[in-house]
């Protein structure tokens, strides 16, 4: 097996996404919290980890700040264990900053071990994180190097052996106490440790010591609980400081498409909709809809549509954050439109076109239109979503105009010439609409054609449509 792990350092900072002013994630008593993350700009103000917020503030005035949040980081990492399942199916989260990836699996589909590992990586930079790698045969292994920051692989024991040495025990996860005794003995790394007898160690220290150190290097399975994608997805993203502009909310948007067709991949399907919400302060949260004609799971189409619809809406209040929410995944080759039939089923371009047409001009401006079993004219066609499922009846034979007008309107047949026709229509009796008629072809004396008919009920003629 081959073990890659995720370290996320920064997580409760850049779970907020980012923030070109000063911005810190505080922590600790209520009445005394400390900066426990900051970002480029807060640094550069003189903002320190650990110093208190009062302090922070009075070296930056225009400060944003928001508390600690564990459960949203926790909520944070199971979404990218969920965008992960596009690299591999065995995942297991490593909270509170970290994720577990078996990959050995997933090498030949990726191009190899380097082609896969900077996938990952650059996914992760893309979705705005900053992430540590560690390549490893254990899963401790691995994640002790990511936090080590040593992105080279080991791909086997020996060389894992060989990595492990010479890192502090710091890294390992025990209680402050352990590392304290451990000090207290001389011991400053993992390779140190193992130097010393094994059972000598044991009586000083807990058993959770070396649980660690034979999981770490190899001696000791490390089974890990696996991670299972959720049904539906649902993201939200608290922002670093109040919205007013559209544009700045695009980046947390594509954030969380990012995810979205992260897990529609990791599914093999798509999504044909979506559910934005932009919360706000004190009142309910404004809500954008979008339906696709296709399934898709592009990032920068489903992003291009959201921003259609964003540029003809006005924010109502300032926004505080933001959630997306998508709960069927229809699989994609299901979804082709057929609108037209055979002849361009399969189309992307026309599903492109019809979706940003929708998104741009509204989803009641755009229709699609679908044949009805019934040979009236007025009842041969109705409404209907474009792309929607259809099994359209073929076309009756004879000439049609293209366009029929809102309603019959009367005409005088004396004066035109008869082209073609008569072609007798009589249906309707089922719902009590009968309809016995005689259609014909005619001309106007300027040229024009016409399709009118003859009621045979009164005798008297109507015409229907006009052939362009």
């Amino acid at each position: 097996m081959l073990w890659l792990a995720i370290h996320l350092p920064h997580l409760a900072l850049e779970l907020f996404g980012p923030s070109v002013q000063p911005f810190i994630v505080v922590d600790g008593p209520a009445n005394r919290p400390v900066v426990h993350a900051r970002n480029r700009a807060a640094a550069a103000a003189g903002i320190k980890r650990g110093m208190p917020l009062s302090a922070a503030r009075s070296l930056c005035g225009e400060l944003a700040t928001q508390p600690r949040d564990p459960a949203a980081e926790q909520a944070a990492l199971e979404n990218l264990a969920a965008w992960a399942g596009q690299y591999t199916s065995q995942i297991s989260l490593h909270a509170p900053t970290g994720l577990l990836l078996e990959i050995g699996g997933s090498l030949n589909l990726f191009g190899g071990l380097a082609a896969l590992q900077e996938a990952i990586a650059a996914g992760l930079r893309d979705l705005g994180y900053h992430p540590k790698l560690g390549i490893a045969p254990t899963p401790l292994g691995a994640w002790l190097l990511a936090r080590a920051g040593d992105a080279r692989p080991a791909p086997d024991r020996a060389e894992l052996t060989r990595r492990l040495h010479p890192l502090p025990i710091e890294l390992l996860e025990v209680k402050e106490q352990t590392l304290h005794a451990l000090h207290g003995l001389g011991l400053a790394t993992l390779g140190d440790c193992l130097r010393l007898p094994r059972g000598g160690l044991a009586r000083r220290l807990t058993p959770d010591l070396l649980i660690q150190l034979d999981r770490a290097f190899g001696l000791l399975p490390d089974p890990r609980p696996g991670y299972t994608p959720p049904a539906s997805f649902a993201a939200r993203i608290a922002l670093p400081a109040d919205v007013e502009n559209i544009e700045a909310l695009l980046f947390p948007i594509r954030r969380l498409l990012l995810e979205l067709t992260g897990l529609l991949r990791a599914k093999n399907a798509g999504v044909q909709e979506l559910r934005l919400h932009l919360e706000h302060h004190g009142r309910a949260a404004s809500l954008i809809s979008l339906g696709l004609v296709q399934a898709s799971r592009d990032a920068a189409h489903l992003l291009a549509l959201l921003r259609e619809r964003l540029d003809r809406f006005e924010l109502p209040a300032p926004a505080e954050a933001l959630a997306l929410y998508a709960e069927r995944f229809p699989d994609l080759d299901r979804t082709e439109p057929e609108l037209f039939g055979d002849a361009t089923r399969g189309s992307g371009d026309w599903a492109v076109l019809v979706e940003r047409l929708r998104a741009r001009l509204g989803s009641d401006a755009v229709i699609g239109v679908q044949l009805n079993a019934d040979h009236r004219p007025e009842q041969r066609w109705q409404e209907t979503t474009p792309g929607a499922p259809s099994s359209p009846p073929a076309a009756a034979d004879g000439n049609r105009p293209l366009a029929l007008l809102a309603a019959p309107q009367a005409q005088e047949a004396h004066n035109l010439r008869l082209l073609r026709g008569p072609e007798r229509i009589e249906t309707g009796w089922w719902d009590g609409r009968d309809a016995v008629r005689d259609y014909f072809v005619a001309a106007t004396a300027a040229g024009q054609r016409l399709w009118i008919y003859r009621d045979s009920a009164d005798g008297r003629w109507w015409m229907q449509g006009i052939f362009s």
